[in-house]
């Protein structure tokens, strides 16, 4: 009630600011801009906090304060001050993919290899083999697809496929904490759906290069795989560098860490990009080097949790807020088709994956429900799609943000049941829910 309270008061602030501005409107200037922002983190953050006490993700209130706050709702945050606050979309895709890196502890999850090979290639591709041919089969629904060839629609489904099945490190961590889980199911959903990350960002590399040179936005043949030749290593050895940094600065500086992470990413958003280097694969190869090799990621989990939450908050309710509800009304038909095609096929591709791997009767029956959140990732490949794509306007971006949100509203209360179920999670859960008292530490979820 205390947050609803202080939300009010901060609108009604917001909304006095906005009776004194020019009768032109409020635009895109350094103070409005500022405005803006501000308005946005506080008012984002209240939202993530009422969210929590409702049981529901704090992304997932940060996101709708967002869409409510923007120009299609309240306009308290018009389409100039988005422009200038895209600032922070790099930033945070950084900071997301560096986060998902340090959960990539390769000696952990050297015993669960077998089963998760196997739901890889059978849960995780299959799901975006029958993603990319359902958005093909239903292009007629979708307004964005209208006039590409047959070419460019089968590369540009599959790059879709492979954002759509983008799964959360950060969600099944944070349910982990929270429901104090252990045992085969939470092992092998934790290491499979950090491998699922960097499959996702992987093949959205390529198929986003191949894509680009289909739609004729990428150079020929030939210069897309020389790219694509030159991108991928490049970036590897690049964040691999850069996490020896990381470990390195940590050794010899005790304070400021939070502050360094923020720059760094910062660094690797701008600068990288520039270089020609892709920010995913940059910020999750540090994060796996600083995991395996430098016994600094405890440190580093820290330093990111205590430097990211404003980027996180600006970051989504910015993404919110530029969510175009209009083209999304009109795709809410295959909105909800895809996130009932994403849910079975990884139900099932969990199932036979864990089977054919001799896994535990557990894991077959519930891991397809730990690769069903979604949360930063899915939200940073999105971002960067509508960038590399602007021809297919909104109306891709409000697809992607439409099959996440509905992701993140239900499937952390499904893997949370299925962790009930399973036997794994503390006696505790047997508990009324309000005695439960919810973890601090997942911002990010």
């Amino acid at each position: 009630m205390t947050h609803l309270l202080f939300l009010l008061i901060l609108g009604l602030l917001m909304h006095g600011a906005r009776s004194y501005a020019p009768a032109a409107g409020m635009g895109g200037s350094p103070g409005e801009t500022v405005l803006g922002a501000g308005f946005l983190l506080l008012a984002a953050y209240l939202s993530g906090a009422l969210f929590k006490q409702l049981r529901l993700p704090k992304l997932t209130g940060y996101l709708v304060c967002g869409m409510i706050a923007g120009p299609e709702i309240l306009g308290f945050v018009t389409e100039g001050m988005l422009a200038n606050l895209k600032i922070f979309n790099g930033l945070a895709t950084a900071l997301i993919a560096l986060s998902a890196g340090t959960e990539l502890e390769i000696q952990a999850l050297r015993p669960l290899f077998r089963t998760i090979r196997r739901i890889t290639l059978v849960g995780i591709l299959g799901t975006i083999a029958i993603l990319s041919v359902s958005i093909y089969l239903l292009r007629g629904l979708l307004p964005f697809m209208n006039g590409l060839d047959a070419m460019q629609l089968g590369v540009i489904s599959i790059v879709l496929g492979v954002v759509l099945a983008a799964q959360s490190p950060a969600v099944v961590v944070a349910l982990r904490k929270e429901m104090e889980a252990e045992g085969p199911l939470t092992r092998t959903v934790l290491g499979l759906v950090v491998v699922a990350e960097m499959v996702v960002v992987l093949l959205y590399t390529v198929f986003s290069v191949v894509a680009k040179a289909v739609l004729g936005g990428g150079g020929t043949w030939s210069e897309s795989l020389v790219h694509m030749a030159v991108e991928i290593p490049g970036s590897l050895a690049t964040g691999a560098v850069i996490g020896w940094i990381i470990a390195f600065f940590m050794r010899r500086v005790e304070n400021e860490g939070a502050l360094f992470i923020v720059t760094l990413g910062f660094l690797i958003a701008e600068v990288g990009s520039r270089l020609g280097f892709d920010i995913l694969l940059v910020a999750l190869a540090a994060g796996v080097i600083v995991q395996n090799c430098t016994g600094q990621v405890h440190r580093l989990h820290a330093d990111v949790e205590a430097g990211s939450l404003p980027v996180f908050v600006t970051f989504f309710s910015v993404a919110g807020a530029s969510l175009h509800l209009s083209a999304l009304a009109s795709l809410m038909a295959p909105v909800l088709i895809f996130v009932a095609v994403r849910a079975a096929s990884y139900l099932a591709g969990g199932y036979l994956g864990a089977r054919l791997a001799g896994s535990p009767d557990v894991v077959r029956k519930y891991a397809g429900f730990g690769m069903l959140p979604q949360a930063g990732l899915a939200l940073s490949l999105a971002i960067l799609f509508t960038k590399q794509f602007p021809l297919l306007g909104d109306a891709a971006g409000a697809l992607i943000f439409g099959v996440v949100t509905l992701n993140e509203l239900i499937s952390p209360v499904l893997y949370r049941w299925a962790l009930v179920r399973s036997g794994e999670a503390s006696s505790k859960m047997d508990a009324p829910l309000e005695q439960i008292a919810p973890e601090e530490g997942a911002e990010t979820a």
